[in-house]
């Protein structure tokens, strides 16, 4: 049996140093109003399988927009308010009243991105950091950017293991060879 304990530690790194490059990427965005999106961001390691996982729903929408959906009253309020809070509102030529937002979504062809009064199109509204030419996808820009960094990370985990792995096979096959452990 292959054991993989350089290559679980260096995956636990990986973990924590994604889940960090894609907290630092909604900020960067300015995807991080409330922050429960960066918050709800989980590193979760099954044996050699690493996943990145969100407790909020709508992570989705927030990386490709032609998956949101119509956000209901409070959802635009509780908006409204964080992004008050943060000083980050800019004021929409039609106004910051909860009611008119959602009457402009449902009657601008939100979700359809070929119509052109949609609010999502374009997303300069709301603030200038809604102009980054990187707007979406933020896990795909994230996964590209740090993709040497895990290689770098996992590939000498991964050879000491396979290592270890053969250094074993030849004490079991043959008890009488010296052989040395990688590390």
């Amino acid at each position: 049996m292959i054991k993989f304990k350089h290559t679980n530690r260096a995956l636990t790194d990986v973990g924590i140093m994604l889940r960090k490059g894609l907290r630092q990427e909604l900020i960067d965005q300015k995807h991080n109003a409330t922050g429960r999106l960066s918050r709800g961001l989980k590193y979760h390691k099954k044996g050699t399988t690493l996943n990145i996982i969100s407790s909020v729903s709508y992570w989705k929408a927030v990386n490709n927009p032609k998956f949101a959906k119509i956000p209901n009253l409070n959802a635009i309020k509780s908006w409204l308010n964080a992004k008050r809070r943060n000083g980050t509102l800019v004021e929409p030529k039609w106004g910051s009243n909860p009611s008119s937002i959602l009457r402009r979504m449902n009657t601008s062809g939100y979700g359809n991105r070929n119509y052109n009064g949609s609010m999502r199109d374009p997303y300069h509204f709301y603030e200038e950091g809604n102009r980054l030419p990187r707007r979406t996808n933020f896990a795909g820009y994230v996964a590209n950017k740090f993709s040497k960094d895990v290689a770098k990370k996992l590939a000498p985990s991964i050879g000491v293991d396979v290592a270890n792995m053969i250094a074993d096979k030849i004490r079991k096959n043959n008890p009488k060879t010296n052989v040395v452990e990688a590390f």
